[in-house]
């Protein structure tokens, strides 16, 4: 387990959620392969500091918003998520916007230009929009391009289907090197949020990156990935205080990098399911239980380098309660308690490196302070952790901030 310090991660925090998106917007064309970074309390800490169950639901229903959180997941790494989307209707028929999301919890990723829409409804007879797609690069090769179909009209009860030409320009507008895509990649996403009935709710995000080749200056050097991301969530209102949950989401990734003096290989596959219930005890309690299950593997393989080769694999099955009090207009606090059983396994080919492997209980005891605006469409939150697995040699467990609004 890795000791954390409190104070360290409270004075880096803030000024890293600020200028994170901006410094990996800088590398969006970054083609590597990135080490991962979890730990055994990693889905724990995630889990902790995540937004509360009834701003999740909040905020699907929503069409323009900002909300951004992370937290420690070690000394030296935080997750991030941050989710920013803008739409502006300027009659019946038209409407226009961004959408920009960061999910970074395993790796350093560059993050995606935000993606910008325009969306038109021009049948009177039936709500069916069609909308033109893009990003917005300096360097005109990494612009992207594409549309969409929406049946319905967003943020409730509708289906959207969007495909988009990753990097569309890049070989026609290369003027720089000798670069280019031997094949360029695909993305296709499906988007739904609907009402079944009175008490059900069911949402998705359905995300397919296609193949992709790329070649590097020296024409020698190759990059090739594809990825999936697919995550479904199911609500059951029981009343108005009270609403059950149910997320799922897989996700897959594969990327190559051939050069001439390494030849690397990495397969991740991550699974999540997590059942919750949510129920609003009176006007200033809500009380959250919930169980969760984590499964993240890592295949790396280096054909011309195999004492490099591994397999990495962590699990986490936890259980967790938490109490949310609203003690003013503006203010509350929120208690959190989670723990389960975590095996982390990092298993090399080659006999000559030790294997790296650890199991056991983890542990930890949340705490949140919230200060939210009246109409409590805006909260920002500070919360931190003790380690009650190792309460006496490594008491503190780091901290997180997360903020939401909604426009």
């Amino acid at each position: 387990m890795c000791r954390k310090s409190l104070l360290w991660n409270w004075i880096i925090l803030t000024p890293l959620l600020m200028f994170s998106a901006e410094r990996a917007l800088a590398s969006h064309d970054e083609k590597t392969i990135d080490d991962v970074r979890l730990y055994d309390e990693t889905f724990l800490d995630i889990n902790a500091n995540a937004f509360r169950k009834s701003l999740d639901v909040a905020w699907l229903g929503t069409l323009s918003g900002w909300r951004m959180g992370g937290g420690s997941t070690a000394t030296d790494y935080l997750f991030l998520q941050t989710h920013l989307k803008l739409n502006h209707q300027l009659s019946e028929t038209f409407y226009f916007g961004l959408d920009l999301k960061q999910d970074d919890f395993y790796t350093s990723k560059p993050l995606d230009p935000p993606l910008i829409f325009a969306d038109v409804y021009p049948f009177k007879l039936a709500d069916i929009g069609l909308s033109f797609l893009g990003t917005a690069m300096v360097d005109k090769r990494e612009s992207d391009l594409g549309f969409a179909l929406t049946i319905g009209r967003r943020p409730r009860d509708y289906v959207r289907f969007s495909w988009l030409s990753v990097d569309h320009y890049y070989n026609e507008k290369n003027g720089i090197d000798e670069s280019y895509y031997r094949e360029p990649a695909e993305r296709m996403m499906l988007e739904g949020l609907y009402d079944v009935g009175e008490h059900w709710e069911v949402y998705f995000d359905l995300q397919k990156q296609t193949p992709s080749d790329f070649v590097f200056d020296d024409q020698v050097s190759r990059f090739q990935n594809e990825s999936y991301d697919y995550q479904l969530s199911v609500f059951y209102h029981i009343n108005q205080q009270q609403f059950a949950g149910v997320n799922l989401r897989t996700m897959h990734e594969l990327n190559s990098l051939f050069e001439t003096t390494s030849s690397e290989v990495q397969t991740i596959d991550y699974q999540m399911a997590e059942i919750y219930w949510v129920n609003g005890v009176d006007q200033d309690y809500e009380l959250t239980v919930g169980l969760r299950y984590d499964d993240f593997a890592e295949e790396f393989r280096d054909y011309q380098n195999q004492l490099s080769d591994y397999n990495f694999q962590l699990w986490t099955a936890q259980a967790y309660t938490a109490l949310y009090h609203e003690y003013s207009v503006h203010q509350a606090w929120d208690l959190g308690l989670y723990a389960g059983w975590s095996e982390r396994d990092k298993i090399y080919s080659a006999s000559a490196n030790p294997d790296d492997l650890n199991e056991g209980v983890q542990a930890k005891l949340r705490g949140s302070w919230e200060y939210h605006s009246a109409d409590k469409n805006s909260q920002l939150v500070f919360s931190f952790s003790l380690n009650l697995d190792d309460l006496i040699d490594d008491p503190t467990d780091g901290g997180g901030i997360y903020f939401q609004t909604m426009f």
